[in-house]
């Protein structure tokens, strides 16, 4: 049997326990005195991680300086080099600073007996320091549709227009698509795309109607995605007078499926339509 096969998976978990036990004795104040950190209260804080993490972070302080700022202070130790200790801190990191949106210290306290070979510092052009923001409302719908892209295009809805232009900046988008697609299933899903992204600015309804009465070779009604929406909406009940038509037509010996196609609705609406109809007569 080798050596490494001998070797206990976890040995780091045997000087847990001493650390845990010893941790504010010896290292806050071991802290203060090497890296000058001003500490004048500590409080352990409890950090629960996903269980698709490795492992937990050994130790998370709230710390206090003289003037009564409060910051965290995070501890690991090791007993070994970990090529992957810098990008393990940086995910650290990010955890701690969501749950608790505060300035971080990190420590890595390291005891092992050879000489420490990890990096401790990221390069600069690694380093998080926020990121750009590209906002499509404000960005002119002119601007998209001149892109020679149709996924592009099709976002020129959510650009910056007037509520007043919506019919225009439609009729524009679909010109564009029109002369970018080359099959009427590119041009299909382009504008099933426009119906859906209607939804983050509460213009389905609208702009499914302008499609509707658009001058386009494609009928937006007949979609499958548009009319599974409609149809969740339409099921709580159809016009009365349609009702009456589906429930006479059933009377008259029509079948559900012949009655659906007539009044081009669901099945599901029309045996609900008889159904409600028979209970009021």
């Amino acid at each position: 049997m080798s050596r490494k096969s001998e070797r206990p998976k976890k040995s780091g978990n045997i000087y847990d326990r001493i650390f845990r036990e010893n941790a504010s004795s010896i290292f806050i104040p071991l802290i203060e005195l090497q890296l000058g950190i001003d500490i004048v209260k500590y409080e352990p804080l409890e950090l629960k991680l996903a269980k698709t993490m490795e492992r937990e972070v050994d130790f998370l302080y709230k710390i206090y300086d003289h003037q009564g700022k409060s910051s965290l202070l995070h501890l690991e130790f090791q007993t070994r080099n970990n090529g992957e200790m810098l990008a393990r801190m940086q995910e650290y990191h990010g955890i701690i600073y969501r749950l608790h949106k505060m300035p971080i210290r990190h420590i890595v306290v390291y005891l092992g007996k050879r000489k420490s070979t990890m990096k401790s510092t990221l390069a600069p052009n690694v380093v998080f320091t926020g990121f750009d923001m590209i906002n499509i409302t404000e960005i002119d719908s002119k601007q998209l549709i001149s892109s020679q892209i149709p996924e592009v295009v099709v976002m020129a809805l959510l650009g910056n227009f007037a509520i007043d232009d919506l019919e225009k900046v439609l009729t524009e988008i679909l010109n564009k698509l029109k002369k970018l697609t080359d099959s009427q299933g590119k041009l299909k899903k382009y504008i099933n795309q426009l119906v859906i992204l209607a939804r983050i600015r509460n213009l389905e309804n609208i702009v499914s109607q302008k499609l509707s009465i658009m001058p386009i070779q494609y009928n937006v009604e007949k979609d499958g995605l548009y009319l599974k929406g409609m149809e969740k909406g339409m099921e709580k009940g159809i016009d009365i007078g349609v009702a009456k038509s589906a429930w006479k037509m059933f009377k008259a010996g029509n079948s559900v499926n012949i009655i659906a196609d007539t009044l081009d609705l669901t099945i599901s609406q029309i045996k609900m339509a008889i159904k409600e109809w028979e209970a009021k007569s």
